[in-house]
């Protein structure tokens, strides 16, 4: 798994896709994509939020990508939990502190 945000994906281009490995790339509040050779996989975008502070939304994102992947759940559902992570603690002022539970996620998610 390699994430980047969009400004490192145009960096890097179509060397970024010439891998096996699956790809995400982060649009900020836009959302994400998962991409595999250059296909993708999957789309998702962040619930509605007031941003309080985006200080380790990246962070958590890629840990609960990464988690929701480990657990086998489908591409679009691991993405859209991801940006959901990230949404949660984008709410909060602060890094560690802002760190979501599963429960906070989930909950966002079916609202």
């Amino acid at each position: 798994l390699i994430v980047v945000n969009e400004i490192e994906a145009a960096v890097y281009g179509d060397r970024l896709h010439a891998t096996d490995a699956l790809i995400a790339i982060t649009y900020g509040a836009k959302g994400a994509s998962l991409f595999q050779r250059g296909h993708r996989l999957a789309n998702a975008a962040p619930p509605k939020i007031t941003a309080i502070d985006t200080t380790g939304a990246g962070d958590t994102f890629v840990a609960a990508l990464t988690v929701a992947l480990l657990e086998d759940m489908p591409h679009a559902d691991a993405l859209a939990f991801a940006c959901a992570a990230g949404a949660v603690t984008a709410t909060r002022p602060g890094a560690q502190t802002s760190l979501p539970t599963r429960a906070e996620v989930e909950a966002l998610l079916h609202r």
